[in-house]
């Protein structure tokens, strides 16, 4: 590790114990005060998140698409300082799960689960609570450059029994979580660039990630779909709900399926979206012959 990652890691950890110190209500001040010097001054992606809701929502105002910007900012400001303060924020969390019992089904099957999910409303929470409810888990996430804050990320979610492999591993050992009737958890609403498969994504043809429908279809594994939205503040909601699919689905309804899950929630929570990837950037051939 270099002196520099060592340092994040340390920065990190002093910023995690500070944090634990202050309550939920101090947090979100802090957030709202933070958002506002990012929003003004830090404009990384700023305008491929203005494209992407303007895409989303193209009837809204203005005015209105860039209050959900502003509020995306308070919103995931807060979720970090959320997760930088666990284990202290998931103990005091408020959690209501809805759906339950379809994940209790999908596991009796005995051919793991795929669990389905998108860059929305607070996943960290959610993550802890399949980890510290003791269901056997793998998730699959980017690891980060930096290798401090790649280390001190997996610690946090370590000790909410969280278990995390690179998005690049291999493929067998996902087959091999399957096989042992474990968890497998994927972010499905990235752009896939040419891997992909081309769905609606707010009306717009959106290149998708196979995995899941791919993994369904091959294992066998039931496919759940999982996010986890603030209610209010402090009040969190589980949703838990099986992805549609018969004998006739193939790996484009599937992804399709679940696709218009995640849009249907964005909708009614669209400040809690992650809209700065560049969800769009990846153009299908339809698009690009007219």
């Amino acid at each position: 590790m270099t002196r520099k990652h060592r340092l994040t890691y340390t920065a990190l950890t002093l910023i995690s114990g500070w944090l634990r110190k202050k309550t939920p209500a101090i947090q979100y001040r802090y957030a709202h005060k933070l958002a506002q010097l990012f929003y003004n001054h830090l404009v990384i992606r700023q305008k491929e998140a203005r494209k992407n809701i303007a895409i989303a929502f193209p009837v809204y105002s203005e005015t209105r698409r860039e209050l959900i910007l502003k509020n995306s900012y308070i919103f995931f400001i807060r979720n970090t300082m959320q997760f930088l303060s666990f284990p202290r924020s998931f103990q005091n969390a408020d959690i209501t799960v809805n759906g339950k019992e379809y994940l209790d089904e999908a596991l009796a099957k005995k051919r793991g689960v795929i669990l389905v999910t998108g860059h929305f409303g607070v996943w960290e929470i959610m993550l802890a609570w399949f980890g510290l409810n003791r269901y056997s888990m793998l998730a699959v996430g980017q690891k980060q450059k930096n290798s401090g804050a790649d280390i001190f990320v997996n610690q946090l979610r370590e000790n909410a029994w969280i278990k995390m492999i690179p998005r690049k591993s291999s493929l067998e050992f996902m087959y091999e979580a399957l096989a042992s009737n474990r968890i497998l958890t994927l972010a499905s609403d990235q752009d896939a660039k040419k891997r992909g498969i081309f769905v609606k994504f707010f009306s717009l043809p959106a290149s998708t990630p196979k995995g899941a429908a791919r993994f369904h279809l091959e294992c066998g594994s039931p496919l759940i779909f999982v996010t986890c939205h603030l209610e209010k503040p402090n009040n969190h909601v589980l949703d838990i709900l099986p992805v549609p699919a018969d004998s006739n689905s193939n790996i484009e309804t599937i992804t399709q399926s679940f696709t218009l899950m995640l849009e249907k929630i964005i909708t009614n929570y669209p400040e809690q979206y992650f809209w700065f990837h560049r969800r769009w950037k990846t153009k299908s051939p339809q698009t690009e012959s007219t």
